[in-house]
């Protein structure tokens, strides 16, 4: 029976809104960093929150405010608290559920390009990420949208018979080319998969000696990929910041990925993280197998991509686990092409699949969810502690004298709570961040002995690692005033 047109735009609507009901329940307790029944904020986010409200208020990144990751992820943190007024969680909340819905919209075109149910598809995706979040606003996050317009570009290309259409082509490969510099431009190991799909698919037309189509796609890749990154450099060359950019993003970002001993072949074969790496991967591969045949070209790029997630997954030895979620486009890809096979089999073992995998899905959610909610109760009574504390000492702090503060090796929690903005642009974790570059110890010394911020926040009677550099030790010393404390943390201010 043909659906009128009126039936089709209601199923289509009532789809789009139930994509919408699953991002917004999801975010409310797998994003528990910012969700608004209680935010637990999280030091990671913290950073981020910071960040994002230095760059709404026109600072420049990496040379006022430093982090190692990529110019789009302070653009996006900024754009949100532009509109949030700074230091703003509901409007970070909000990004995420667009961004999460949008990334459920994609699954379900993917769905609908491979001929799998769109529901199992989007609680699939959902599942593999629930427990990998990291609670939220991470760099993977957000580049698993990219990642899934890349996807749904090749499969539209290449798994159809439809590659003599050369303005098509040219288009589809121009958005492959920007969403591959978005990631990059996100964090740079999170283009991996994007990347190694394209360089397979290229080496699939070389062999095929599809001359004319590998430079359509060549030519339209690089298009896109100038297009995307193009505003941004301008965005980085308006600041003067295109050096700091790049040392911060790829250098620095490089240098942290080598710090931390811990063995990755211990990590992949004994952990929970290396479990999940090979789980999701697996998806992905078994996927891509049902379409050897028909489409070698497709399903080895598809292999290629998972590895590639898994490869950056395992580039740094700190092993956190939102790493992962690099991976999971690629996955819920190949659960698509898993359950589009299953239509060979008898009805019901099709549907009897379905059913199963979407109650296994529900279950798992619905887990994770509970977990996550649990840990947020918990780590809220601990923010509400924290920030009483934060908020006592910041209240010492004259308002005229606030531009010239610093939170020194505390947690970044710090500056969220207080709303406090650092005097320094290596504003988190200093030591750790010396690990990875003894050059930013070295600034931080020289910039101490120029131009000492007033007051500053530290920790006192707590052990931690790596310990205070000795000659910051010594300047807190000798330079700075005991005020007051609470908690594990001492306030001090210059002395004169």
């Amino acid at each position: 029976m043909t659906l009128s047109k009126g039936s089709r735009a209601s199923r289509g609507a009532g789809a789009i809104l139930l994509s919408l009901i699953l991002a917004l329940a999801y975010s409310l307790f797998i994003y528990y960093f910012n969700t608004p029944i209680g935010p637990s904020i999280g030091s990671d986010n913290a950073m981020y929150l910071t960040m994002g409200t230095a760059i709404a208020e026109g600072w420049a990144p990496y040379r006022d405010i430093f982090d190692h990751k990529g110019p789009l992820l302070f653009l996006l943190q900024g754009a949100a608290q532009l509109f949030g007024g700074g230091y703003s969680t509901l409007s970070i909340f909000v990004m995420e559920v667009l961004f999460l819905f949008a990334c459920l919209r994609l699954c379900a075109m993917i769905a609908r390009e491979t001929g799998a149910p769109q529901l199992a598809v989007q609680l699939v995706y959902l599942a593999l990420t629930a427990n990998i979040t990291g609670g939220g606003n991470l760099s993977e996050e957000y580049t698993n949208l990219f990642t899934l317009v890349g996807v749904l570009c090749a499969l539209r290309v290449f798994d159809r018979a439809c590659r003599t259409d050369g303005w098509r082509l040219l288009l589809q490969a121009a958005v492959m080319g920007a969403m591959a510099a978005l990631c990059f431009l996100t964090r740079a190991n999170n283009a991996l998969p994007l990347c190694a799909m394209t360089l397979v698919l290229a080496a699939g037309l070389l062999i095929g000696k599809d001359y004319a189509q590998l430079g359509l796609c060549a030519g339209g890749f690089v298009l896109g990929l100038a297009a995307a990154a193009l505003p941004i450099v301008l965005w980085l060359a308006h600041h003067g910041v295109i050096a700091d950019a790049i040392y911060g993003a790829i250098t620095h970002n490089l240098m942290y990925a080598e710090t931390g001993g811990a063995s990755r072949l211990h990590a992949l074969l004994r952990t929970s993280y290396g479990h999940t790496a090979i789980l999701i991967a697996a998806v992905a591969c078994a996927g891509a197998l049902t379409r050897i045949r028909k489409n070698p070209m497709l399903a080895l790029s598809m292999i290629a991509a998972a590895g590639a997630a898994g490869l950056a997954a395992f580039i740094s030895h700190k092993f956190y686990q939102h790493y992962l979620m690099i991976g999971v486009p690629m996955a819920a890809a190949g659960a698509a092409m898993l359950l589009a096979a299953l239509k060979n089999a008898p009805r019901r073992v099709n549907q009897a699949a379905q059913a199963l995998c979407a109650l296994i899905c529900c279950a798992w959610l619905v887990v994770c969810c509970a977990q996550a909610n649990g840990y947020r109760v918990r780590a809220r009574a601990d923010l509400d502690a924290f920030t009483e504390d934060a908020q006592a000492l910041y209240a010492l702090v004259p308002e005229e004298e606030r531009d010239s503060f610093m939170a020194y090796r505390v947690e970044p929690r710090w500056y969220a709570v207080t709303e406090a903005m650092p005097s320094m642009r290596f504003y988190f974790l200093q030591e750790i961040l010396a690990q990875s570059d003894p050059a930013v110890m070295d600034e931080i010394v020289e910039t101490f002995h120029a131009e000492p911020p007033e007051w500053l926040v530290i920790y006192y009677n707590r052990e931690f690692g790596p310990p205070y550099d000795a000659r910051v030790a010594e300047l807190f010393e000798m330079q700075y005033e005991f005020v007051d404390s609470r908690g594990t943390y001492q306030l001090r201010r210059l002395i004169h």
